[in-house]
């Protein structure tokens, strides 16, 4: 065994003991298969999230199809319930006061009272509202535009036509 007095010679020459600490770190390794799993479930994930936002968009814009084109019905019902003696046939497709950012729908009214519409002659009017979505902008409902439509029939009685006006 060696003695005291060699042990601090030896001390000395080796210098000061140098004591080593556990890793405190990732390695590169564990690091790459982090960012790999962490990507794996993001890209989904958002992926997802551009998928719901698109039909969020579309769904409120046939929501305001929807308002507008039972707006323009509960109007043109009371027209014609109150005016039914001047009418007969009726139909325009025109623009109307929209909401910001959708400027290209188009309303399509179209108010009847031939059978062949559906209606029955100086009995019943047919009433058909149509809201589109005019995207090539030509003022007329095409096949590949959003729409949505409406109708109702309405009798012609002889109270609404003795209202006063």
């Amino acid at each position: 065994m060696p003695s005291e007095s060699m042990l601090g010679t030896m001390r000395e020459k080796l210098g000061p003991r140098i004591r080593q600490s556990p890793a405190r770190g990732f390695s590169l390794l564990e690091m790459v298969f982090a960012t790999a799993l962490m990507a794996g479930t993001l890209v989904p994930a958002l992926a997802v999230m551009r998928d719901s936002m698109a039909k969020s968009r579309e769904m409120n814009h046939r929501n305001v199809l929807s308002i507008s084109a039972n707006y323009y019905m509960e109007l043109f019902s009371a027209y014609v319930a109150q005016y039914s003696s001047f009418l007969s046939n009726y139909s325009v497709t025109t623009a109307f006061p929209s909401p910001d950012g959708y400027q290209n729908i188009r309303l399509s009214i179209s108010i009847s009272d031939n059978p062949a519409n559906g209606g029955i002659t100086n009995q019943l009017y047919h009433l058909q509202v149509t809201a589109f979505d005019d995207l090539n902008q030509s003022g007329a409902l095409d096949v590949n535009e959003p729409s949505v439509k409406y109708r109702t029939k309405i009798a012609k009685l002889q109270s609404y036509e003795n209202l006063p006006n």
